[in-house]
């Protein structure tokens, strides 16, 4: 991948869940690159310590905050209403912000947690932005880019179902997380195939296992013990951010779209994250839910 340090240079690239691990990595990554990056972060405590960390480490001075809480439609208008205010246009958005959680949680619109913070905020995102990225793509005249955060955890889902935010059964972390992940890349498709890929193109990836605070958000019992212990053996958020940089930025991929790639490079999915009865699915849950797309 180049990295020269103004490759990206005014282009406007918004990454979500920017406060640390491989959000924080990848807007420093856009920084260093000479990008204008917007970092949302939930806590604004938090986001200033990282957005000051960010511009001190790259040396850039085009580096800002905006909060949001990503599992609130209307925090994710605000955040639309002011990235266009300021900014005028994206050229870059990385829907990175996720999570996994000990226990079924549900948000103030009832929605399961997990669902709403891993794939919804994905869906919403996407769709509320891309006035901004048709701007951008027309404003420097070059393609913007959507880079949708995955997971290899996606191949733990074995069957088809539409139980998306796994109302039936009991509560299981690491499948619903998993099942959550396959949704990344069943919507990654999914929009590609209804997008022009000469104005935007969506990819997502698999991150690595990083060394980050992902999974410390609440108690998970044994296997939380067990990934702790096994967290210092994990990539270090760098790492972890190369790939989203790689598709962030990389002009020998500019035109590809609805891809799933892992260290840098394509790789195919699960069979069910290419299930188009899935992904038809998961579509129009998402509308249902978000008022959004069609």
């Amino acid at each position: 991948m180049t990295n020269t340090q103004n490759q990206l240079k005014d282009r406007i690239c918004v990454v979500t869940g920017a406060n640390s691990g491989i959000g924080k990595e990848t807007a420093l990554g856009l920084a260093r690159m000479g990008a204008t990056v917007v970092m949302v972060c939930r806590d604004r405590s938090r986001g200033e310590v990282a957005v000051a960390e960010v511009k001190k480490v790259s040396g850039s001075k085009t580096v800002s905050l905006l909060t949001a809480d990503l599992t609130q439609k209307a925090d994710m208008i605000t955040l639309h209403a002011d990235v266009k205010d300021k900014f005028g246009h994206v050229n870059v958005l990385v829907n990175n912000a996720g999570a996994i959680f000990g226990e079924r949680k549900t948000t103030d619109d009832g929605l399961e947690l997990t669902f709403a913070t891993n794939h919804l905020n994905y869906f919403m995102m996407s769709h509320l932005f891309l006035d901004l990225l048709k701007k951008g793509a027309t404003e420097r005249k070059a393609i913007s880019r959507i880079v949708n955060v995955a997971s290899e955890a996606h191949r733990q889902i074995r069957s088809e179902t539409f139980d998306w935010q796994c109302e039936n059964g009991p509560f299981n972390p690491m499948y619903v997380y998993g099942l959550s992940k396959l949704a990344n890349i069943l919507f990654t498709q999914e929009l590609a195939a209804r997008l022009n890929p000469n104005e935007i193109t969506v990819n997502c990836l698999h991150p690595g296992v990083v060394r980050t605070g992902f999974g410390t958000q609440s108690d998970w019992g044994l296997l939380g013990a067990l990934f702790n212990m096994a967290r210092p053996f994990f990539l270090t958020p760098e790492k972890g951010a190369r790939t989203s940089l790689y598709l962030a930025s990389e002009a020998t991929i500019s035109q590809l779209t609805g891809k799933y790639f892992s260290n840098c490079a394509e790789k195919k999915p699960s069979s069910l994250a290419r299930s188009e009865k899935m992904a038809k699915n998961l579509w129009e849950t998402s509308v249902r839910i978000s008022g959004l797309g069609s």
